[in-house]
């Protein structure tokens, strides 16, 4: 399955994929319509976005998997609109954090960097995620040349941290976590596998 940049298919499905990933968000506002927050709703946001950067995570690092091995050489297209949604919803985790527990004020923050190893897990693993995203687009890529491929590597360092910090916010019911690390070991078994083989690690 291939599709030229200006197919009006492939600018359908982009639609369609972009709506969809804001789920997220429309889920956030059923639940206030319906009261469905409890006495800390503001908790229940962090944990929803946090969980939805995540998910992002993992579709991205299944891109090139899926593709050689179905053939689905569109995903190639879709890869950043996934991994701009996974910064999209770590930045938005990351401002309801410092609004919920510190107002906004950098130094409090700082200090829950120090103190609170998970705040200090997070917080490095959105700013590997920075340089990821501000070299998302072609022009980024091809001044970048092969440095943009190093760069954009760091999406495994990164989703292995947010597993990390997942794992230590959910240590008491960390079954969903383990889920999502299996997958993650699943995605490296098939990179590495490729690599010795192929003789080629790829993002």
């Amino acid at each position: 399955m291939s599709a030229s940049g200006n197919d009006p298919q492939l600018q359908l499905l982009k639609i369609i994929v972009f709506v969809l990933s804001l789920s997220p968000l429309y889920e956030m506002v059923w639940y206030a319509v319906t009261g469905h927050y409890g006495d800390y709703p503001s908790w229940e946001i962090i944990g929803i976005t946090g969980e939805a950067s995540l998910i992002f995570l993992l579709i991205t690092l299944s891109v090139t998997p899926l593709r050689r091995t179905f053939g689905w050489n569109i995903l190639l297209k879709l890869r950043r609109t996934f991994g701009l949604f996974a910064f999209f919803y770590a930045s938005l985790h990351f401002l309801i954090y410092i609004w919920r527990e510190d107002v906004f004020v950098l130094s409090e923050f700082m200090m829950d960097v120090v103190k609170l190893p998970y705040v200090t897990v997070g917080f490095v693993a959105w700013l590997l995620m920075v340089p990821i995203a501000l070299t998302a687009s072609d022009s980024r890529m091809r001044a970048l040349g092969r440095n943009w491929k190093r760069i954009h590597s760091l999406v495994y360092a990164v989703t292995f941290l947010t597993i990390v910090h997942y794992f230590l916010v959910r240590t008491w019911n960390p079954t969903d976590v383990l889920g999502y690390a299996a997958f993650l070991t699943i995605l490296l078994g098939y990179r590495f596998y490729y690599a010795r083989t192929q003789k080629e690690w790829s993002f």
